[in-house]
């Protein structure tokens, strides 16, 4: 497909897979992050800062080898993009194999806002939560 919001988006997956976390901040503006309520992490932030120190900081403390693969990026409307996954990785209480689905909305180049739906059970009980 040869829509930019869905590069942008298999961008950011790969960066993240890589630990790549300055291309990732790159790929975000002053994104407003929506966590799932029911995760451990969850709540909404504003720009990279808080979404690291508040999210990326705690999950890998929290789940050994975690990856958050999209196996489907469907393009919505004119600026969204959702991403349909899974969760893997090793958490304290098992493994952790939830599925997930992103919103991602990308205006002038950049994400702007992301939303989470995920099987927050699942996850919260592979970390001990």
């Amino acid at each position: 497909m040869s829509d930019d919001r869905i590069a942008l988006i298999e961008r950011l997956y790969a960066s993240f897979a890589a630990a790549d976390m300055g291309s990732v901040a790159d790929l975000l503006a002053e994104t407003e992050w929506h966590e799932a309520q029911g995760m451990p992490y969850g709540g909404r932030y504003n720009g990279a800062n808080e979404v690291f120190e508040n999210v990326f900081l705690k999950i890998g403390q929290d789940v050994e080898g975690f990856s958050a693969r999209p196996d489907e990026l469907l393009p919505v409307g004119e600026n969204r993009v959702l991403a349909l996954g899974r969760y893997r990785g090793k958490g304290k209480s098992g493994e952790v194999d939830a599925v997930f689905a992103h919103v991602w909305t990308v205006e002038d180049g950049k994400i702007v806002k992301f939303v989470q739906y995920a099987d927050t059970h699942q996850y919260r009980a592979a970390i001990g939560a």
